[in-house]
C-alpha cells in the first residue's frame, strides 16, 4: 500500500514539474489606450404626450346600435343613451338605465373604420330596468370593445373588434311630444 502511494505521490511531481517546463505562449505587447472621460447628463426620459380629437370631445346621444353581422339592429329612440368624450381621457353616460365612467385612450393608429381607440374598463350604477337591460348590455359591451372610432357630419361611430358598432350623434330631435328625447325614460 506503501508503495502505490508513493508512486503516485512520485507521477503527481512529474506531472507537475512537467508542466512547469513548457513554455507560454507568447503574448504581443499592448500599447494602452489613452481615453477622456466625458461628462454627460443622461436624456430625460421622453413623456407620452395623450393623443385627443376635438371632433370627438363632447357629448353624444346613440342614434342606432348594431351587432356584427346585422343581428340586433337597435333604435333607441325611447330611452336616450348618452356619451361624453372629455379632452382628459375621462367618458361617462348614461346606459339607459344606469350612470357610467371610465376612460378612453386614443391610439394614434388609421384603421379600417376610422382612428384607433381603447375605452374601459367602465363602472356603472347597478340599478335594473327591465326594458332596456339588454340594450344598455349591448351598448356597454360595444364600448367597452371598442377599436376604431371615426366623426363625420356631426356623427361618431365606434366599432368593436368584432365589427359591431353604435352610431352616435349631437343633436336630439325632440318627440311629438314636445318632451327632449335625452330625458331618459325608465320602465
Amino acid at each position: 500500500m506503501k508503495l502505490l502511494y508513493v508512486c503516485t505521490l512520485i507521477c503527481m511531481v512529474a506531472v507537475v514539474l512537467a508542466a512547469g517546463c513548457t513554455n507560454p505562449a507568447a503574448t504581443p505587447p499592448t500599447t494602452p489606450v489613452q481615453t477622456t472621460a466625458v461628462a454627460t447628463t443622461p436624456a430625460p426620459a421622453p413623456v407620452a404626450t395623450p393623443i385627443t380629437d376635438p371632433a370627438l370631445s363632447g357629448q353624444w346621444y346613440l342614434k342606432a346600435m348594431g351587432e356584427a353581422g346585422g343581428t340586433a339592429l337597435v333604435d333607441v329612440m325611447n330611452v336616450q343613451i348618452t356619451a361624453n368624450f372629455d379632452p382628459k381621457g375621462n367618458l361617462t353616460g348614461f346606459s339607459g338605465c344606469n350612470n357610467y365612467a371610465g376612460s378612453y385612450t386614443l391610439t394614434g393608429e388609421i384603421l379600417p373604420n376610422g382612428k384607433g381607440i381603447t375605452v374601459g374598463p367602465l363602472a356603472s350604477t347597478m340599478m335594473f330596468c327591465q326594458d332596456s337591460a339588454d340594450t344598455e348590455r349591448t351598448y356597454l359591451q360595444i364600448l367597452q370593445a371598442a377599436k376604431s372610432y371615426s366623426v363625420s357630419d356631426g356623427q361618431l361611430v365606434i366599432t368593436d373588434k368584432l365589427g359591431s358598432s353604435t352610431s352616435e350623434q349631437r343633436k336630439l330631435n325632440t318627440g311629438s311630444s314636445g318632451r327632449s328625447a335625452s330625458s331618459p325614460v325608465c320602465r
